[in-house]
């Protein structure tokens, strides 16, 4: 089609005005998609998928393995059991914690369990809390998370950093004392949930183990797809098997006996950003168990 002469000088401008409104549209379009892709992953949104899970909240706290001469009987680790009830772990499954060096209860006073615990607690600068929470100093987990679970699944809580090379690894079962050797062991504790009888309650599964050895890939197959499971080999502890009925609010405590000794030496103690031995209190808190219509 011919464009007349005398339209001709205005092609310019208009041209300009196309471009220009083009550049809008591209604009707008581009922030709308930004908005979505931001509601799509905003906490409201991660926050109301966690309602549906059972949510624990996961605290190491690191403490000296060698409590200071200068500091009285009253104030070291065992102290702080003073204040946690034993008693809803069964006694003989209490008794076989104790002889290879860990126990475990319920905190009925928190906050006088917690002043005592900071009196414990390992003071750390910047840099070495950086190091710890990056697991470059220091051979135990350390710092606090959060840990959503789906009911029936499996989950791991890395108690320390493998130990290089081979291990030996004592276990008291009853009045025997088993040992292996291990190749970079790992302590590891295994973490089920299960519903229980009643909907505020539920069974969280504690279950000990070592995991050793090199990675191997398994093909696993479950009702919807064949996947590949990377894993290693794991000695499953099963005498020290925890099965706890729990609620909202509970908080568990487990850490070794003083003095250190058993299975413990190695589960819950290693060396610190200063080359000191340390221990660890592992303390969990079932923060949120999901209602029956939020299972939904």
């Amino acid at each position: 089609m011919k464009v007349p002469s005398s339209f001709i000088p205005w092609l310019p401008a208009l041209a300009l005005i196309a471009v220009t409104g083009c550049a809008r549209w591209e604009k707008r379009g581009f922030d709308l998609l930004s908005a979505t892709n931001e509601q799509s992953v905003s906490p409201t949104t991660q926050h109301t998928s966690n309602k549906k899970r059972v949510v624990l909240d996961v605290e190491f706290v690191n403490l000296s393995a060698s409590p200071s001469p200068s500091v009285s009987e009253d104030q070291t680790t065992p102290s702080l059991w003073q204040w946690v009830d034993e008693t809803s772990i069964d006694p003989s499954l209490r008794r076989e914690m104790i002889r290879n060096g860990i126990r475990v209860g319920f905190v009925n006073n928190e906050e006088a369990f917690r002043d005592q615990l900071d009196n414990n607690e390992i003071e750390r600068d910047l840099v070495e809390t950086f190091l710890a929470e990056a697991s470059i100093a220091t051979d135990l987990a350390h710092g606090s998370k959060k840990m959503p679970m789906r009911l029936g699944r499996r989950y791991e809580l890395p108690l320390r950093q493998p130990l290089e090379g081979s291990h030996v690894a004592m276990i008291r079962e009853d009045e025997n004392l088993i040992g292996r050797t291990l190749k970079n062991a790992q302590y590891v504790l295994a973490l089920t949930g299960a519903r229980a009888e009643t909907p505020e309650q539920i069974q969280l599964k504690i279950h000990p183990e070592i995991q050793h050895g090199e990675m191997i890939q398994k093909w696993v197959s479950s009702d919807t797809a064949l996947r590949i499971d990377s894993r290693r080999e794991s000695w499953q502890i099963s005498a020290l098997n925890l099965d706890l009925l729990v609620k909202e609010g509970d908080l568990i405590v487990i850490a070794p006996t003083q003095p250190l000794h058993g299975l413990a030496k190695h589960m819950f103690s290693g060396t610190g950003s200063d080359n000191q031995r340390e221990q660890l209190v592992l303390l969990i808190r079932v923060d949120q168990i999901p209602t029956p219509i939020e299972k939904l």
